[in-house]
Formats: structure tokens, sequence, C-alpha cells
């Protein structure tokens, strides 16, 4: 469920067999979307607010009568939410502060851990393979990074596993050199 331009909200995730909206359904979505462009012109941060907890009910209605997640992409931040089946509790209330400061020393040190464990094991693994296959560790360890790879994308932006993904990727990729110059001495 996304508001885009001229405001309208499209429903973007639509697959076949959903069931049409109800009518009531449709026309509180059409109000949302007209509240949503002055709003987001001329609104204090009350009004903000009220406009993302009325759009997140207003997702969790539409989850609840498609009978599957939806994502809902708020019109303020442009964050992309998934709103379950059975969300139609209240929303909680944000306080528009910030969550507080991003731990770098912590985040640092837990990706530091994470790129030496992942390249330690990396060589170990692509080394025994190449005493077993000859260079054939080259496409498997190939496969291994490019399998990981979309796993260690879509953890970028987590707030905790962003650190161990950032690490692995580090350490795969001075796996990577590391095996290329043993290769060469």
């Amino acid at each position: 469920m996304e508001l885009v331009a001229g405001g309208r909200v499209v429903l973007g995730e639509r697959q076949p067999g959903d069931p049409a909206l109800p009518r009531d359904l449709q026309e509180a979505l059409r109000e949302w979307a007209a509240f949503a462009v002055s709003v987001t012109r001329s609104g204090g941060p009350r009004e903000l607010e009220l406009l993302q907890r009325r759009g997140r009910q207003l997702a969790s209605r539409v989850a609840d009568h498609l009978g599957r997640s939806v994502e809902f992409t708020d019109p303020i931040t442009g964050e992309v939410e998934s709103i379950q089946v059975g969300s139609t509790g209240p929303i909680p209330r944000t306080s528009g502060e910030p969550t507080g400061p991003t731990p770098w020393a912590t985040g640092l040190a837990v990706s530091a851990f994470f790129a030496v464990l992942i390249a330690f094991a990396d060589i170990a693994l692509s080394r025994a393979f190449a005493e077993a296959f000859g260079l054939l560790w080259v496409p498997a360890n190939l496969l291994v990074g490019l399998g990981l790879a979309p796993s260690l994308y879509l953890l970028r932006a987590t707030p905790f596993w962003r650190w161990p993904a950032t690490g692995a990727a580090a350490g795969l990729v001075a796996a990577w050199l590391v095996l290329l110059l043993g290769l060469l001495g």
C-alpha cells in the first residue's frame, strides 16, 4: 500500500485471486490519501503522526481482508513496513524521537569478529576442497559467495544483524584475496 503522486493509494502487491476491497475500505483509503496530500505539504508533528497511524490501521484492514501480509510505505519517511494479518489491535504510538545513537564501537567489533571467522572458515574449506578436487574450489567458492550475497544484502538494514552481515561480506572478500594471491605465489 503506497501513496503516489496525485494523491492516489496504490495496492502494488495485488495477486491473482485477491478479493476486491469492500467499498467502505476503498473510501477510507481515498480519504486517507487526500488527508496525506494536505498534511505532507503543511502539517505539524501531531498531524504527521496521525497520518502514519491511520495509514498503518488501513494497511492492517487491507491485510485482514486479503488474508495475507501487505507492505505499507510510510508517506512521510518512505520506510516500508510489513503489516501482518490479525494486527488490527491498537497501533503503537511513535514518540517521534530517534531510537538512540548508532553503537559504532560495538558494531565494528562484531563486524571484525565475523570478518575474521568467515575469512578463516572460507580459506580452510577452500584449501581442503582444492587438495581433494583441484581448481574446482573456484566455482564452489563462487557459488558460496553468490548464495550468501542476497541474505547479506537483506540484513544490511536490520539494526543488529547489519554488523555480522558487513563482517561476513568483508571476510569473504578478504578470503578471496588470500586465495587468489595463493594461486599466484
